[in-house]
């Protein structure tokens, strides 16, 4: 996209702190058919985590048939505030996430997610697909 490799689960290269930068021109692929998991119609995410508010973009995805998200930079890493209430869900859901914070590629979830994930990390694999890798 305009010479950029967008897709979800990466932050995009023209999302600014007060929105996005081509939002008038942006592509139909990713950007006008992607909906945000805040979006979604059984969505389980509160108003205040609406991403021009939080700073934070919720990708909904599968792991073992399961849902599971990835929380990606949409101007800020999630904090600790967020970071908390997404694991109390986790734990009561099973729904495992993805996020990163600098440099680093983290998961949370159940322990079988855990384990996958260690594998992945000790295999040099990306745990998801914006190209960092790291487990905790």
């Amino acid at each position: 996209m305009h010479g950029h490799e967008v897709k979800p689960g990466s932050p995009c290269p023209f999302v600014r702190a007060e929105g996005c930068s081509i939002y008038e021109r942006r592509p139909t692929h990713p950007c006008k058919s992607f909906v945000c998991g805040w979006l979604l119609p059984d969505s389980p995410l509160p108003e205040e985590f609406r991403p021009d508010k939080l700073g934070v973009i919720f990708v909904r995805i599968a792991w073992r048939g399961r849902p599971a998200w990835i929380l990606v930079s949409a101007g800020r890493d999630p904090d600790e505030s967020l970071l908390e209430w997404m694991r109390r869900y986790s734990m009561s859901t099973g729904e495992p996430f993805f996020y990163g914070q600098g440099s680093e590629q983290l998961g949370f979830g159940p322990v079988e997610f855990q384990r996958e994930m260690l594998l992945k990390a000790q295999r040099g694999e990306f745990l998801w697909s914006s190209g960092r890798s790291s487990a905790k």
